[in-house]
């Protein structure tokens, strides 16, 4: 699975014929004379976001990592730091390390994208964590980090060493108010909760107790994975994660960055997809 995810929108377009008919009569077929019916405007689509520039900054540290991985951070962040199987929001700059052609680069897109650590190579599962929000790394990945013998596509040969100039624009943030004795939560699970939803003032804007509980589907909501049954856990949402799901119906405002406290109530681990 290569990192790039791609949402490509189509829009259908439709025409009428319009039959005319006189008063009392029957419809007859319209001729050429007859005018065309007006038609709504066609919605133009927003512009593509602008290309950015990719950083080139001194190296400030560097760490040679397991498996021959290489991180060299160009600036320290000093956010929230990123765990290992945590989810992030990123720009990225990907390049083959021989002859450095470029293949992919959200930076040339102008927007960054979100994802869980889970879901990627195992270079930046490895070489991300420790990271802070605000900082910038430059991850240099052997091929059996990467795309192995089997590359990726056209753009990606066999055993390629890639090199990846990382941005971390934002996480998300979870702690533990009170740790469960209880089932762990994996990524795949069903869980039950009770506890609030705020907004980034603090407003609070739903509230789920045991009469009312939540049910999250497996993967709705990230940093739920790790929890235990009894427990009760602080998760910030970034923006960029909360994202409206078509056909769920949730009464919470999409788009926006959330803060949730929840008590694990019960859960049912399912199956990890292959």
């Amino acid at each position: 699975m290569r990192l790039p995810l791609v949402l490509v929108t189509l829009t259908g377009l439709a025409a009428s014929i319009v039959i005319g008919a006189q008063p009392g009569g029957e419809a007859k077929p319209a001729t050429a004379t007859a005018q065309p019916v007006a038609t709504a405007p066609a919605e133009v689509a927003p512009p593509n976001p602008k290309a950015i520039p990719v950083p080139d900054m001194p190296v400030v540290k560097k760490t040679e990592l397991a498996d021959g991985l290489v991180a060299e951070d160009m600036k320290l962040g000093d956010g929230y730091e990123v765990a290992e199987g945590g989810s992030v929001v990123v720009h990225y700059h990907g390049m083959l390390k021989e002859g450095g052609k470029v293949f992919d680069s959200s930076y040339n897109r102008g927007e960054p994208i979100a994802f869980p650590l889970g879901g990627v190579i195992p270079g930046w599962q490895k070489g991300v964590p420790g990271m802070k929000v605000g900082g910038i790394r430059k991850l240099t990945i052997p091929s059996k980090l990467a795309y192995g013998e089997r590359g990726a596509g056209a753009d990606i040969p066999p055993n390629s060493d890639l090199v990846f100039i990382i941005q971390v624009i934002d996480a998300v943030q979870s702690s533990d108010v009170k740790a469960g004795d209880g089932e762990v939560a994996t990524a795949q699970c069903v869980a039950v909760t009770t506890g609030v939803v705020k907004d980034a003032d603090g407003k609070e804007i739903a509230k789920y107790d045991a009469a009312h509980p939540y049910i999250w589907f497996p993967g709705e909501l990230q940093g739920i994975e790790g929890m235990k049954v009894g427990g009760t856990r602080s998760i910030r949402i970034p923006k960029e994660f909360n994202q409206a799901n078509p056909g769920m119906e949730t009464g919470r405002p999409t788009g926006v960055t959330l803060s949730y406290e929840l008590q694990l109530n019960a859960l049912r681990n399912l199956p990890r997809r292959r």
